[in-house]
This record gives structure tokens, C-alpha cells and sequence, in this order.
């Protein structure tokens, strides 16, 4: 789509002209769709005349597009805009609220940063302001306000725009902010207050993420007659009854007219329901010249992969393909939001960190951050009749990925199994010695089936001094070595320690940081929040059988297994004391 040519305002003419002032305001007495359509038709310099009236009268030359977001966005950004986007820039211009539960891929970001471009621009500098949040400052830092500089960058428009703050210069000369972006602590109240403007914008990125009391204390900036709030994100599948499903639930009552809400469903995307998108050529800098704008949205193979590796009925279903708002999530022993952010986790910096693909070894080609000394640990899933899948998880320090996966009749082999097994120990004592580590190589193998012939061979071969990793056996079928009283859920088998071990891991501080960066294939994220946990008459924790997975149309979590094997550190056995008989 072709942006109409917008000269800054320093770079209009300042003529009057009466019959410019008329055309203006005709054109402001239009319905939105229809001044769009009359400007799109004006001969360039009649466009500048209007715009240089517009200037002067309304106090911005992109004043005429007040009230018209999708307009501002089509012809100032010069940007495709399909349905569901144009319902949500159209919102804001008669909502005070426009809450939006979202599914996965959706440019929800995106749309987010025009609707800051648009609020910066039709106001008159001085009079507007827009703010960004979200639960963290680094999605506020790397997620929102990259998208805000392109828009600004790409339109064209006036000031100068830093990593959250942008700036403009009012008619006296003064820089002034029109939109900023932070976050406020959780429970800190304070953090919301003293932000006024008459005319003001407020993104709530990331909203299944905002806690109660930030959730509450928005109503205190929306207290303005042109105060607008675009709450959009995931819905949460870690938390029932968050602020954001509240307000969503508004949204869809009668008894709240200043709230909308608009589902943005995976099946509502363009790549998925064939809305036309021929003409829709996208303007960001990323991809080849005049490709579509459906080519960064969610596509129906994508939501056939989420189904098919969490279940039809699964929070993760729920929330990141049908944008609702998940029941029971607390059934989850991972929830998916949770693996979110561990898949999400920043690469770390400084002294002691280097690139794998730095260290000079062949077959390390990843450019994933290491910690120098840093302990390796393998995890093995061996299907126990050969079936299912074979997998071979790695674990750097905290960086966890997978090496290796295969399914078919060799998996049935202890021998083929061991010598694939073998290669990656070799492989892992390669890197262990790069890397400068003390410790071994440890490996823990999942004994079922295949499993006790596959750890013989490979301790065998540690005697024999083909290898020096030690080896695990882990019976995940056994009870727990471990105290009950020890664990806040009580694991009733390994099976269930080893889970629950992993939640451990993966469950985010309050910064949000996991103690495990994941680097897998989204089938292996969503194994690890497929299983539901249960809890039995005697107080103990259990995790959902494989079997039960399977009759629910889930697929075995065999890649999950692998991952968690790694980290996990099975109980040393305590001999038992021998009696002493007191004779009398």
C-alpha cells in the first residue's frame, strides 16, 4: 500500500488559504471512512494546502486524520491492515477499554506500536501523551518500542525516537515527550500514579501477565474524557481469574459500555481464513520486497502441530489458538507460560560467557551463550519396546537443548541405541574439556525396556575406557528415595519426582528469569506442558501416564522426558543402619 506524501510540518507552506480551510473542514465533517477515501483522492497539492490549513487550525498537519486510525495507519505508515486489526484501531476512537485476549502470532505488538504512532501525531504536540507497560522491562525494551522506532522511521514523522521514549519539538521550540514506555512493580501502586494528560493512550502489553493491583490502579490514569486503554496478550494458562480475564469478561457485558473486547483467535489470521490479502504488501524491513502481510501471521499448519502436541482441550489450546481463557490450568504440572519463558530467555553476557560455536569444535555450530566450566549432563529417553521416540537432551550449565531424536525399529536395538548414545557422550566430553569443566560428563538414561541393556553396554565401555562420563540408571516406574516432608508436592514415583523437579526449574522468579534457558522445537515446549498432574488419597503428587496421554489424543512426551532427565539428580541411596542387640 503507497503512503500518501505527508511533508513534515517545517516543510509546509504558510500561505492561507480560505479555500483550503473550507476543503478542511468538509473534510472533518466526514465519517472517518469517508474523509479517507476524499483524501486519497486529492491532487498532491491540494493535499499540502489541507494539511498546512490543518497545521495552523488543528495544531498538527496530521490532525486531519483525528478520529481515523485506520486512516493514519494506511496512508501517514502506508501499511496493510486486515480485519481484525482495523476493529482494534477503530476501538479506541469509541472505548475507553479495549481489552484484546489474543492467540499466538498474531502481530499483537505490532498493531499496538501504529495506535502509539497514530495518538503521537493528530494531537497538537504538548496536549497527548502515550504510555507503554507490560509485566517486564525488557518486553517493553525488545518487544514494543522496536516497533514503535520503525513506525516512526518508516512514516516518516516528526521528532526523535530512543529505546522507549520519543520526543518531539512544540511550537516554542521545547522538546517534549509524547510516548515513554516502563513498568511498574507488582504491588506497587505508586508506580502507576502521577501520569496525566488530557488526551492520553495507555498499552497494556502482555496484559495475562499484570498482576491485580497494576491491573486496578489503570483505572487512576483513565479518569480523563479522552483517556483510551488497549490491554492486549495471551491469556494466561498459569492463573485463573487474573485482572486481564476480568476485564475481557466486561468487555462482553452489557453492563459495561466503556469496555469492548475483541478475540484475536489463531483461526481468525488471514494465512488461516483466506481473507484477501493480495493487495496487503507488508512495510516492515525484514523478508524479501512485496512480500504479504499474512506471511508473519500464525498459519493453519502451526495450530494442526499446537493440537496435535498438547491436545484439543489443553490450556495451551485454549489460550494461544482460541484466545480464551483457560479452566483448570492449574491441572498443568508445567504450565505452558512457564515454558514460555524459559524458550524466551535472553542470552547472558560478560566475563565467563562464550559462543559454542566460538570454541572451535566441528560440530558445535550453535550460537548459543556457555558458561566456561560450565557442567554438560545428558538426558536419554529410551521407548521401552522400541517405539515412541529415542531421544538424546543436552544440558550446558543451564542452557538445555535436543541432540538428538529418531523413532522406528532400531530403537528396539540396546546395541545401535548404545552406540548413538555413545556418540554423544564423546561429543559432550569434547565440549567438557573446551569449556574447562571439572566434573564428568553425567548421563541419566530413562532403565525401562531397552534401557537396562543400553546403560550395561555403556557402563561396561566406561571400565573398558572408551568413555569417561558416568552413568545413571534412572527406574522412573520405582517410589521416590527422597523424604516426602522434603517436597512441597509430594512425588509419589521417580516419574513424578522427575517432573516435579522440572517445574522447579522452570518456574520464573519474580523478574521473570527461569533457572533453565530452553532451546528446543516448539513440538519438544509443548510436550513439557502437556502432561496434567493429580493428586491421590494418601497427600502425593502424580503425573499424568503416557498411556492417559495418549487416550486424550496427546502424544507421548518422550522429547519433554529427555529434557528433564539432564538436570535431574536421582537420591543416593542411604545404606540402612544394622542394629545393635542389648542383651539383659
Amino acid at each position: 500500500m503507497t503512503a500518501l506524501a505527508v511533508p513534515l510540518p517545517h516543510e509546509l507552506p504558510r500561505g492561507d488559504s480560505r479555500i483550503a480551510s473550507g476543503m478542511l473542514s468538509d473534510l472533518m465533517a466526514l465519517r472517518p471512512a469517508v474523509r479517507r477515501r476524499t483524501l486519497g483522492m486529492l491532487a498532491q497539492p491540494d493535499l499540502v494546502q489541507v494539511l498546512a490549513v490543518a497545521g495552523k487550525e488543528l495544531g498538527t498537519p496530521y490532525g486531519v486524520w483525528l478520529g481515523d486510525p485506520v486512516g493514519f495507519v494506511e496512508q501517514v505508515l502506508g501499511e496493510a491492515l486486515w480485519s481484525k486489526q482495523r476493529q482494534i484501531l477503530t476501538a479506541i476512537t469509541t472505548h475507553k477499554n479495549v481489552a484484546v485476549p489474543a492467540g499466538f502470532g498474531l502481530g499483537k505488538t505490532h498493531i499496538c506500536a501504529r495506535a502509539v504512532a497514530y495518538w503521537a501525531c493528530v494531537y497538537p504536540v504538548g496536549t497527548a501523551l502515550s504510555i507503554t507497560t507490560a509485566t517486564r522491562m525488557r518486553q517493553v525494551h525488545r518487544q514494543m518500542w522496536p516497533h514503535i522506532r520503525h513506525a516512526v522511521a518508516h512514516g516518516a514523522l516528526p521528532g526523535s525516537c530512543d529505546q522507549v521514549q520519543w520526543k518531539m519539538t512544540d511550537p516554542a521550540g521545547v522538546d517534549v515527550v509524547v510516548a515513554y514506555g516502563f513498568t511498574a512493580t507488582e504491588h506497587d501502586e505508586s508506580g502507576m500514579q502521577g501520569i496525566h494528560e488530557s488526551n492520553l493512550l495507555l498499552i497494556v502489553d502482555e496484559a495475562g501477565g499484570i498482576g491485580p493491583v497494576i491491573g486496578r490502579s489503570t483505572r487512576n490514569l483513565l479518569t480523563g474524557s479522552n483517556a483510551r486503554m488497549i490491554a492486549i496478550g495471551n491469556p494466561p494458562t498459569d492463573t485463573e481469574r487474573s485482572w486481564f480475564e476480568k476485564l475481557c469478561n466486561d468487555g462482553y457485558s452489557d453492563r459495561y459500555p466503556q469496555t469492548t473486547t475483541i478475540k484475536l483467535a489463531a483461526t481468525d489470521s488471514p494465512a488461516v481464513t483466506g481473507e484477501r490479502t493480495a493487495d496487503k504488501v507488508c512495510a516492515c524491513l525484514a523478508g524479501d520486497p512485496g512480500h504479504m502481510v499474512s506471511s508473519h501471521l500464525v498459519n493453519a499448519e502451526w495450530i494442526e502441530e499446537a493440537i496435535r502436541d498438547h491436545g484439543e482441550k489443553s490450556p495451551y489450546v485454549i489460550a494461544k489458538v482460541h484466545a480464551k481463557f483457560p479452566k483448570g490450568a492449574k491441572d498443568q504440572i508445567i504450565p505452558s507460560d512457564w515454558v514460555d519463558a524459559a524458550a524466551e530467555q535472553e542470552e547472558p553476557e560478560g566475563p565467563g560467557w562464550v559462543r559454542l560455536c566460538d570454541l572451535g569444535l566441528p560440530e558445535e555450530t550453535d550460537e548459543w551463550m556457555v558458561r566456561l566450566g560450565g557442567w554438560v549432563r545428558l538426558g536419554v529417553d529410551i521407548a521401552a519396546d522400541g517405539g515412541d521416540e529415542f531421544v538424546i537432551s543436552r544440558l550446558v550449565e543451564d542452557l538445555a537443548t535436543v541432540e538428538h531424536v529418531s523413532s522406528g525399529a532400531d530403537n528396539g536395538d540396546a546395541v545401535k541405541v548404545a552406540n548413538r548414545v555413545l556418540e554423544e557422550i564423546r561429543r559432550a566430553e569434547l565440549l567438557r574439556r573446551r569449556l574447562g569443566t571439572k566434573a564428568k560428563v553425567r548421563v541419566k538414561i530413562d532403565t525401562i525396556g531397552v534401557g537396562w541393556g543400553v546403560v550395561g553396554l555403556l557402563q561396561r565401555w566406561g571400565k573398558e575406557k572408551i568413555h569417561e562420563a558416568e552413568i545413571v540408571p534412572v527406574n522412573v516406574a520405582e517410589a521416590t528415595d527422597r523424604p516426602a516432608e522434603s517436597e512441597v508436592l509430594r512425588p509419589y514415583r521417580k516419574r513424578d519426582e522427575l517432573w516435579i523437579a522440572g517445574r522447579t526449574l522452570l518456574r520464573p522468579n519474580a523478574e521473570g528469569v527461569t533457572r533453565i534457558r530452553l532451546r528446543v522445537s516448539s513440538r519438544t515446549r509443548g510436550q513439557l506442558s502437556a502432561p496434567k498432574k493429580f493428586d491421590n488419597s494418601q497427600g502425593f503428587t502424580y503425573v499424568e501416564s503416557k498411556k492417559d496421554m495418549r487416550a486424550r489424543g496427546v502424544n507421548s512426551p518422550d522429547q519433554a522426558e529427555a529434557v528433564l532427565l539432564a538436570p535431574y539428580e536421582p537420591a543416593v541411596k542411604q545404606p540402612k543402619k544394622k542394629g545393635r542387640l542389648i542383651s539383659g
